[in-house]
């Protein structure tokens, strides 16, 4: 798997010299999915690896999370997410792919004054399309709305607000997100961010995060984060930091 990395990341960089469109736009680091569709006819791939503690002897990392879109048109892309995770808690371990999740975005509207660009992403996460021990019991669907403002020529705001399942409970989990994005030079960009799940049956979760972009070129891009959870219940507040890399042929 790291020699099929190498490769398509060294055609993204030679292919940079023959690129015309727009800088690569992510869905990474930050929670707020991007409204922006990826070109038609072009493959990009978002990797991540995290850190996150859940507990004070519960811990995941993501080995990576790689989210894999294409675009097919200029209001269309489709969309998987594939997790390699290995959680620790104090009494067990599970280690492998979690559920795969699969779905598309389409392009709503464009910005125009006040109203935002905005886009819909429908997904699926697939209960039993993963390692044995992560499996989970249902099909859990998500929905979300994707929303930009352009502020100035170097900040623009996103926000998210959309529900999904977990795949355990029947229940649907509310979700929102507030993300400032800023452009600090030509290369490297800035992002603070709010975000919240709200679950019907378990206390709210409310979070803080922020990061750095940094392109390399127009179509690669390497990131790194960090959060923090603001609510907690047991007196230990949850916390992750990440690194990334992204890419588009």
């Amino acid at each position: 798997m790291k020699y099929l990395y190498a490769i398509v990341f060294a055609i993204a960089v030679f292919q940079t010299s023959f690129a015309q469109q727009e800088e690569i736009d992510t869905d990474r680091p930050d929670q707020t999915e991007t409204p922006t569709i990826v070109p038609a006819n072009h493959f990009q791939m978002e990797n991540g690896f995290l850190h996150q503690q859940n507990a004070k002897s519960e811990s995941e990392l993501a080995l990576p999370t790689s989210l894999w879109k294409f675009g097919v048109s200029k209001n269309l892309e489709i969309r998987v997410t594939t997790d390699l995770i290995y959680n620790k808690s104090k009494d067990s371990t599970s280690t492998g792919l979690s559920p795969i999740v699969a779905g598309i975005k389409v392009r709503l509207w464009d910005e125009k004054g006040v109203i935002p660009q905005a886009s819909l992403i429908t997904q699926v996460l697939l209960p039993k399309v993963a390692s044995n021990e992560l499996k989970v019991k249902y099909l859990a669907p998500e929905l979300r709305l994707l929303f930009q403002n352009e502020i100035t020529d170097d900040i623009d705001l996103g926000y998210n607000l959309g529900m999904k399942w977990d795949g355990e409970s029947t229940d649907p989990t509310f979700e929102y997100t507030i993300s400032p994005n800023m452009n600090l030079t030509d290369k490297l960009k800035a992002y603070i961010e709010i975000y919240g799940f709200m679950p019907q049956q378990r206390h709210p979760e409310e979070w803080f995060d922020g990061g750095f972009m940094f392109l390399l070129t127009k179509n690669v891009q390497l990131d790194i984060s960090a959060g923090y959870e603001i609510t907690s219940t047991n007196n230990h507040h949850q916390f992750f930091e990440s690194i990334g890399f992204s890419f588009r042929i």
